[in-house]
């Protein structure tokens, strides 16, 4: 078929046509059009359409809505035209073949989309998409390519490029994309060669790559732009989620806007040795990441990131979010970190030093950093092991935020730092040069170690501060503060000054050395660990207001220190130590406190001032001197530690509480100026190891005991005025023992004379006691002797002449282990001279004698017993049991050594009182009277046998049990102790009916413990009870019988104990106690429901107890076998009542009655001592009239089980008892 040009086919029904197509005019065209009739559609199959044009495509296929260029090849070799006139999409289905050095177009109009379903791109080949006005869309759907150049125009329109394989047109073409046309990428990510033009790259969240370009367009939709090979950008992006810079690779940045536009990135991402160049204009960055270089002279904003490469904004850098870098500056760079943005710095040096940076978010330092200044109220954290350091550049700056973290902070360059906030960071603060101003309390942190360098200072302003340590050689301007050092433990030395009116607290473990001619007037406060100092100087300028305090804490001393009269001292509670340390330290203010003063180290302290402190004194080490006479206080204890070097001297009369330590190895007390000291007011007792010397004196005050066991030899008297002195070195001077003191001990003292009222004891126990001159007794002193073992005993060795005078002499100790039956002697004194006797001659025994026998140098004791055997004891006896007792103790082995001569001796040295004490607690009367206890047991059993007596009568058989329990007080007989007791047990049974007489049988057991709390003795007995009864009723009357035997497993344990003697025996046996009772009552009936039964009761019990030998020492007792019978009778009367509980029948009854013993056996025990003699000891018998009293109350559960309880009470002269039971009934 032939078309004329610019023809048109129109048909109306279903045709198909196959023709070959040439278009040879120039500025011709040739339209294809279906048109749809019903279901009749026309179809153009092409074999082959040869679009000739020339080179200006002014020729051209149109191609409307369903047309088709049939399949086979459409011939473009030379270059044409195919343009889409229809909207909606149209296919071009044919193969495009687009030869070397052709020149093709494919556009559509305005709304409609031409697909190239094959497409073939040669090198050398030019290709257009849209043009003029055709703004229209094309779309590849499929593309080959050979190799060679090939350049790509998009004019007009839109070119979509949907896939991975389409995109080969983008790979291996100069791309140039018209102001206003758009490249249309989709979801797929891929790389452009060469682009240029003005148009728009549109991508939907995928990656772009350009390589080559001069493009001054718009890439819209991108995840990222990934610049490979950098060059000149005037580009602008639109929801750009990125842009990357490869590596080596620059970016210029060309214009204002361009910069401007780097905003709507979310991210920059700079390749290693790439450079982003803003030249002079600036930018804002959401985030930046990488390891290049971006610069510019303009300002620099970045939002947040993770950046190792180096930045340069000579026009200031703004952090507005989360930005980490690990890079450096470049030069000079003023950094602002805004309110709630994070700038860290990691990898050091990343400021050069030179940074500008103020801070209202937050900083954070990773590694050691420098800056030139730091202002703001934002934070910083300071990783551990970093280091902040300000003020490289020499400027001053303020921060009023806060610095935390491990890593400490530097103060660098000759400006001033301050800190007007409060901070937390714990690593070391240096100052190494210049000021650091702090403007705020606690603007350094308490666990910050403070270092000041030489030439630099830290000025306090007037702001308390605390710091871990102080060192260096720099200045601390205190103002009004106070300087707190040491809190953490650490150890410091400080040779600069502190001035100023404020004060220094030293706190901690640690030590802190000021080493400074310091000039501050404030307090100097040592409150822990060691402050060392080199002169008075170091502890500031001694003024009123300069006050040392020590308390729990030590002054270590490294020179000679003279402290004025001015500066107090003050030894708080905790106490404090002074460390001289082999220097001369001297203290002439006032010290005061209640803390002890340890003295340690080489060298004296001497303390000059009237003090006023009230703390013991320990002298561990060196000299303590003291000159004023107040320098210690009247109630101060002075401990010298047993070392050589160590001592106290004493210049000026002084009076201390108390003396002590100091022994073989050192410590001494040296008088000068006829000083007199005077010890004991503290009314303790203290035992002094060391000499006194020189040309004072001694007092002794107070109530306590001072032992002195070394040599001295001061030349003054030795005055006792209270209390005891014990000797046991000696003293040169002469002794005076005033009225109510005591002289003691095993040394040697000079001329001795007591006042009245003294006494002189010599030893210490057993020991004697030397006078180096005459011994002086007032007639109303008292000589006190104590015996001791192997015949030893006290005595007193007088060189000169023994003056008796008629004084008193007492004996208060012996030997426990010698016999004074026969007698014993003792030299109790040796003089070279016995002159008058003694008076008086006391000794604190009921019962022995002493006897004194004088020669011309001695005096001779003689002890024996007052009494023979038999005899002895019992004469301080009151009573029949103590009388027992102690004859069974007269006979007491008297084998020297022995325990029992121990026994024995301990009763001798008693007086009477104590000696009857001790005959009851060693008689066992628990023996004899814990029979009262057995009968009480059986007394229990009888009783609740007869509470069931009262119910057995019915035509069945019936099981029951009981439950019993009591409480006994009885008092003292005026020969026994008062005795108490607690029983219980259960007992179990049953009764059958024979004829007219019910008969029955029962079991149990018991415990039950009895205690004699007077003599500390109790038992504990287990009980099995057995036994039978019965009842026979004529009419109202009733006689019941019963009988029972008990076994009993005893268990006794006797504690004794009085003055000189105490032991535990324990004891184990048994015992049985068997009864028969029996009761006739009979019945009235009265009105109201009442029933009165009079009866009457006669038991006889026998109990009987086995022999039994004690364990324990020498008060062990062997008893034997005993066999005791009570025999009692029992009249009385019973009313009951029936009535109604619940809807169930009850009974209640009460009684009374009076039960006399008609005869009975007084317990008793025939006991004999181990290794002494034998007695008989009684116990408490029952009272023989009692009254009795007891009400029950019993009710139906049901028709074959009752439920009673009930309480019987008996009283008498001295008894009380109280017994209560329940019993259950069941019938069978």
């Amino acid at each position: 078929m032939t078309l004329p040009h610019n023809g048109t086919l129109y048909t109306a029904f279903a045709i198909k046509f196959s023709v070959k197509l040439i278009l040879m005019k120039t500025h011709g065209r040739f339209s294809f059009h279906s048109v749809t009739a019903g279901t009749a559609v026309v179809t153009f199959f092409l074999s082959a359409v040869a679009a000739r044009a020339d080179s200006s495509l002014n020729s051209y296929v149109e191609i409307s809505n369903g047309s088709e260029l049939g399949t086979d090849q459409v011939d473009m070799s030379t270059g044409g035209w195919i343009r889409s006139v229809a909207a909606g999409t149209v296919d071009l289905v044919p193969e495009i073949d687009i030869l070397s050095g052709a020149t093709v177009r494919f556009s559509a109009i305005p709304g409609s989309n031409l697909n190239l379903d094959l497409f073939w791109l040669r090198g050398g080949a030019e290709v257009h998409f849209g043009g003029g006005a055709d703004s229209g869309t094309v779309t590849l759907a499929d593309i080959f390519f050979s190799d060679g150049d090939k350049d790509v125009f998009v004019d007009s329109g839109t070119l979509v490029v949907p896939g991975q394989g389409q995109g080969a047109i983008l790979r291996s073409s100069a791309i140039t994309v018209a102001s206003g046309a758009t490249i249309d990428l989709g979801t797929h990510s891929d790389w452009i060669a060469s682009l240029a033009g003005n148009g728009t790259i549109r991508l939907s969240n995928a990656d772009l790559e350009i390589r080559d370009f001069t493009f001054n367009g718009t890439i819209d939709g991108a995840n990222r732009v990934i610049f490979s090979r950098g060059g000149d950008w005037q580009g602008r992006f639109v929801d750009v989620g990125g842009v990357v810079l490869s590596a080596n690779r620059t970016l210029n940045i060309l214009d204002a806007g361009t910069a401007a536009n780097l905003s709507a990135l979310d991210s920059v991402q700079l390749s290693s040795g790439s450079v982003l160049d803003l030249r002079t204009y600036d930018a804002s960055l959401n985030s930046l990441y990488g390891a290049g270089f971006i610069g510019t002279t303009g300002t620099l904003s970045i939002g947040s990131g993770d950046y190792s490469g180096a930045i340069v904004a000579s026009g200031g850098l703004t952090i507005a979010g989360d930005f980490r870098w690990s890079g450096q500056s470049q030069g000079a760079l003023s950094i602002n970190v805004l309110s709630g943005a994070t700038l860290t710095a990691d990898g050091g040096n990343v400021f050069a030093g030179s940074a500008d940076i103020r801070l209202d978010g937050a900083l954070g330092i990773n590694a050691s950093e420098a800056v030139d200044a730091l202002t703001g109220s934002g934070t910083v954290e300071v990783a551990s092991n970093a280091v902040l350091s300000v003020g490289a550049g020499d400027s001053s700056a303020t921060f009023n935020g806060e610095i935390s973290g491990d890593g400490g902070l530097t103060k660098a360059g000759t400006g001033t730092f301050t800190l007007a906030n409060r901070q937390s960071y714990t690593g070391a603060t240096t100052v190494s040069a210049g000021e650091l101003q702090l403007m705020a309390a606690n603007a350094l942190s308490a666990s910050s170690q403070l270092e000041i360098r030489t030439g630099a200072q830290v000025n306090m302003a007037g702001f308390n501060q605390a710091v871990a340590s102080l060192s260096g050689n720099g200045n601390v301007l205190l103002g009004s503060a106070s300087l707190s050092v040491g809190s953490s433990g650490a150890s410091g030395s400080f040779s600069g000054v502190l001035s100023g009116s404020g004060s220094i607290t030293k706190l901690g473990a640690g030590t802190v050395g000021l080493f400074g001619n310091n000039s501050f007037s404030g307090a100097m406060n040592v409150l822990g660990g060691t402050l060392s100092i080199s002169s008075s100087a170091s502890l500031g300028d001694g003024s009123a207001t300069n006050i040392l305090t020590l308390d729990g804490a030590t002054l270590q001393t490294f020179g000679t220190v003279a402290s004025p009269a001015a500066r107090g001292v003050v030894i708080g509670s905790a106490g404090g130590t002074i460390d001289t340390s082999g220097n001369t330290v001297t203290f002439a203010g006032t010290v005061s406190g209640t803390g002890r003063l340890t003295k340690t180290g080489a060298g004296t302290l001497t303390l000059s001032g009237n003090n006023t402190r009230s703390g013991d004194i320990e002298i561990a080490q060196g000299r303590l001197a003291v000159q004023n006479g107040n320098a210690l206080a009247d109630d101060a204890r002075v401990n010298l530690a047993d070392r050589a070097g160590s001592g106290l001297d004493v210049a000026a009369s002084e009076t201390i509480g108390s003396l002590s330590g100091a022994g073989s190895s050192g410590g001494n007390v040296n008088f000068s100026n006829g000083a007199i000291l005077t010890v004991g007011g503290d009314d303790s007792s203290s035992i002094f190891g060391g000499s006194i010397t020189g040309d004072g004196g001694l007092v002794k005050t107070g109530t306590g005991l001072f032992r002195l066991n070394g040599s001295s030899s001061y030349a003054g008297d030795t005055d006792v005025l209270g209390g005891t002195l014990s000797v046991n070195g000696s003293l040169s001077g002469a002794v005076n023992i005033a009225s109510g003191a005591r002289l003691q001990g095993t040394g040697t003292v000079g001329a001795t004379s007591l006042a009245a009222d003294s006494v002189l004891a010599p030893g210490n126990s057993i020991g004697t006691l030397t006078v180096a001159g005459d011994l002086t007794l007032d007639p109303s002193s008292l000589f006190e002797i104590e015996i001791g073992s192997t015949g030893l005993s006290d005595s007193v060795v007088v060189s000169g002449t023994a003056f008796l005078k008629g004084a008193s002499m007492q004996t208060i100790l012996w030997d426990p282990a010698v016999s004074y039956v026969n007698g014993q002697s003792y030299k109790i004194l040796s003089a070279g001279t016995v002159s008058g006797a003694f008076g008086n001659l006391e000794i604190d025994s009921a019962f022995l004698k002493s006897f004194l026998s004088y020669s011309a140098t001695d005096v001779t004791l003689t002890l024996r017993t007052a009494l023979s055997p038999g005899s002895l004891f019992p004469s301080a006896a009151l009573t029949e049991n103590q009388q027992q007792s102690a004859l069974g103790l007269d006979f007491l082995d008297q084998t020297s050594g022995s325990s029992s001569l121990a026994l024995y001796n301990a009763i001798l040295y008693t007086d009477r009182g104590e000696a009857r004490y001790a005959f009851d607690q060693l008689s066992g009367e628990i023996h004899a009277s814990l029979q009262s206890s057995l009968f009480g047991e059986a007394d229990d059993v009888r009783n609740a046998v007869y509470d069931r007596l009262d119910e057995v009568f019915g035509n069945s058989a019936r099981v029951w049990t009981t439950a019993y329990g009591n409480f006994s007080e009885m008092g003292s007989d005026g020969n026994a102790s008062s005795t108490t007791s607690a029983r219980g047990g259960m007992l179990y049974g049953a009764d059958w009916m024979i004829d007219d007489m019910s008969a029955g049988i029962f079991a149990g057991f018991g415990q039950s413990s009895f205690r004699i709390s007077d003599l500390g003795s109790t038992a504990n007995i287990d009980s099995v009870h057995l036994g039978v009864y019965a009842v026979h009723k004529i009419g109202n009357l009733q006689v019941k019988l019963g009988a029972s035997n008990s076994w009993h497993d005893i268990e006794t344990r006797r504690n004794i104990a009085f003055d000189g003697f105490s032991d535990t025996q324990e004891a184990s046996y048994h015992g049985n106690t068997a009864q028969v009772f029996s009761e006739a009552s009979y019945d009235f009936a009265v009105p109201h429901d009442l029933t009165l039964s009079p009866f009457g009761r006669l038991d006889l019990a026998i109990g009987r107890r086995d022999s039994f030998r004690e364990t324990g020492g020498a008060a062990s007792l062997y008893g034997d076998g005993a066999l005791e019978d009570i025999f009692a009778t029992t009249i009385g009367l019973r009313a009951e009542r029936q009535a109604m509980i619940a809807g169930k029948p009850a009974t209640a009854g009460l009684g009374v009655a009076w039960r006399t013993i008609i005869d009975q056996d007084v317990p008793r025990s025939d006991l004999t001592f181990e290794n002494g003699g034998s007695f008989t000891i009684k116990g408490l018998r029952d009272i023989e009239n009692t009254v009795l009293a007891g009400g029950s109350v019993a009710l139906q559960l049901a028709n074959q089980a009752t439920l009673s309880v009930s309480y019987r009470g008996e009283f008498g002269d001295g008894l009380n008892r109280h017994s209560a039971s329940a019993a259950l009934k069941l019938q069978f």
